[in-house]
């Protein structure tokens, strides 16, 4: 088994980002020592190894989200229809995960390792932007977290020990709680000013010190459940991802999360490429 926060060092965009520009990196250094050198030939052969120790003894949120995007955006739908955000800032929290295919599904993880003191108002934030609400968790907390939404909309998945995301119950549409401002904070500026243009025809003419406020007040002045289609259609093209698809395609599975959100160029997925093949 390797030492798991090795493993979380490994599996991020700035360790990845290292290794495909050549550069060597004490994380991935101290990784090869733990594994067993029989069975691994290339970088490839390495990157599986090292992910399915993860798999079996040290599954973090990493391997959460690798897990949403490979099952959910990749095995259900597309990337060319759908599109997946991650970290992204709801009212008072960090929202993990998001796919909006059409809908926006947002997904709270906790992995084995977290404690669930801060679920309710994680689960109070979500639902001021978005009205389909999931927990995604494993056996552990399975009983904690139904006794917590027993009286809430919420989904709850469980992801299983051979890896599937097994939905324990569906979450119920609930548009109830959607706030503009939530709903306005988690805009950047061109995309709140394309949605009052669109609605207004105009943007507010006041001076730099006003003009946030002065917006958020005509944001406000809109109904609630056209401006989360309105922000769904926003996020939706924040994603790069389908100028190379045919080049995602080729990425392994383990690393699908980091080069999804890494927004890669085509250089990138080239160096990709040589890293992986290459003999150790």
């Amino acid at each position: 088994m390797i030492e798991s926060s090795v493993v979380s060092r490994f599996f991020s965009g700035t360790t990845l980002n290292k290794l495909i520009s050549g550069q060597t990196t004490q994380v991935y250094d101290l990784v090869l020592a733990q594994l067993d050198k029989t069975k691994i030939i290339t970088n490839q052969d390495a990157v599986n190894a090292i992910y399915k120790d993860m798999s079996s003894s040290y599954r973090n949120e990493y391997f959460y989200k690798n897990i949403l995007l490979n099952k959910i955006l990749l095995g259900r739908h597309s990337i060319h229809t759908s599109v997946a955000l991650r970290e992204l800032p709801v009212a008072e929290s960090i929202l993990d995960f998001l796919i909006i295919n059409g809908v926006g599904q947002a997904y709270e993880i906790k992995t084995g390792l977290d404690n669930l003191e801060r679920l309710p108002n994680q689960l109070q934030s979500y639902y001021q932007a978005f009205s389909l609400v999931n927990v995604v968790t494993d056996a552990s907390h399975l009983e904690g977290v139904t006794r917590l939404i027993q009286d809430l909309p919420v989904g709850l998945i469980e992801l299983t020990q051979r890896q599937q995301l097994h939905m324990v119950r569906k979450p119920i549409p609930d548009a109830t709680n959607l706030k503009a401002k939530a709903i306005f904070q988690i805009l950047r500026k061109p995309e709140f000013e394309t949605i009052l243009l669109n609605h207004f025809g105009r943007l507010p003419d006041v001076g730099s010190f006003h003009y946030y406020d002065a917006c958020l007040k005509m944001f406000e002045m809109l109904d609630v459940v056209t401006l989360q289609e309105e922000m769904l259609i926003a996020l939706k093209k924040r994603n790069r991802i389908t100028k190379y698809a045919g080049e995602f395609g080729q990425v392994p599975r383990a690393l699908k999360e980091i080069v999804y959100f890494e927004n890669y160029r085509l250089n990138e997925y080239h160096r990709l490429a040589e890293f992986l093949n290459t003999v150790i």
